[in-house]
């Protein structure tokens, strides 16, 4: 298990070391630290493992996360070894996902943040920008945002262009006004980010330490907006996503400037539209078919 976090690590793949690395320090702790052979690992010990991670209290998802990564790490530790097991141990497990709250800033909040005069603060000043900008670049998560560089604009400055950290996909997008005006904001000589976050040459986890530095900082904003929600680099994301769809954005356009690779993916990320606004549709959409039910006349609309 640490020869593939490593291995993850040396790939550039931090956030799945980073869970690996998770995984096999619960596994351990269940485990009592012992070192245990492949043909140990049996159908009883993962469930055991399974219940032992809810009675942790941790959520559904995280516990199938768990799982899921173990499973991937035990068979490919298997062919690794040339192991032909006739059966795996994780053959009966189902793992179903759970539906959770979405993560979205309403436009309200996010239009409250951008109304805020923090010069005294810099530090929240930098923060509040960071979530502004994010939100105003189509969601662009927080790892891309403080890696950009003047290599990423092109078309003078004109186009934004870049691949996702986590994915390797293209996504380009025009530089809105209010883009440019804070790339503009944080404009040094010589410094090789567009933004002041990040050191030269940093390590996964001095970003790591940026990125709670950051999430510290939303929750600041939120208190002085007096808002309850919770205010993450992530929610930016969730509130463009729902806020193009409420606009009627099509989902395919949503996705591909999301950097998905499907359209259901997407579809996680959506706040979907209230019972009113449903209603709405419906009787836009059924309200004539509802009168002929109903038996009233055409000729007395």
């Amino acid at each position: 298990m640490r020869l593939q976090e490593q291995e993850k690590r040396t790939a550039g793949n931090e956030s799945t070391a980073d869970l690996y690395r998770a995984v096999r320090n619960h596994f351990e702790c269940f485990n009592g630290k012992r070192e245990l052979s492949l043909k140990e690992v049996t159908p009883e010990m993962v469930y055991r493992f399974m219940e032992w991670l809810r009675e942790k209290g941790l959520r559904v998802n995280s516990v199938n996360s768990y799982m899921s990564n173990l499973r991937a790490m035990y068979h490919r530790a298997c062919r690794n070894e040339g192991k032909r097991l006739r059966e795996s141990p994780f053959a009966g497990l189902r793992l179903r996902r759970e539906e959770t709250p979405k993560r979205a800033v309403p436009a309200k909040v996010i239009k409250q943040i951008a109304s805020l005069d923090l010069k005294a603060e810099p530090k929240k000043q930098l923060a509040a920008d960071l979530a502004l900008f994010s939100f105003m670049a189509c969601g662009m998560p927080f790892v891309d945002v403080v890696h950009l560089t003047r290599e990423n604009l092109i078309e003078n400055g004109k186009v934004l262009t870049y691949n996702r950290q986590k994915t390797g996909v293209l996504i380009q997008m025009e530089v809105t006004q209010g883009m440019q005006f804070l790339i503009d904001r944080y404009s040094r000589p010589g410094a090789r980010y567009l933004f002041p976050v990040l050191p030269e040459n940093a390590t996964h986890e001095q970003y790591k330490y940026c990125l709670a530095r950051q999430n510290g900082c939303l929750e600041e904003v939120g208190r002085l907006l007096n808002w309850d929600g919770k205010l993450t680099t992530y929610a930016f994301r969730h509130a463009w996503a729902s806020e193009a769809y409420h606009m009627h954005v099509s989902i395919s356009i949503i996705s591909q400037a999301l950097g998905h690779t499907t359209e259901k993916m997407t579809h996680d990320y959506l706040q979907y539209f209230s019972a009113k606004e449903v209603g709405k549709a419906v009787k836009q959409v059924s309200e004539k078919v509802g009168e002929l039910v109903r038996g009233v006349p055409l000729f007395m609309k």
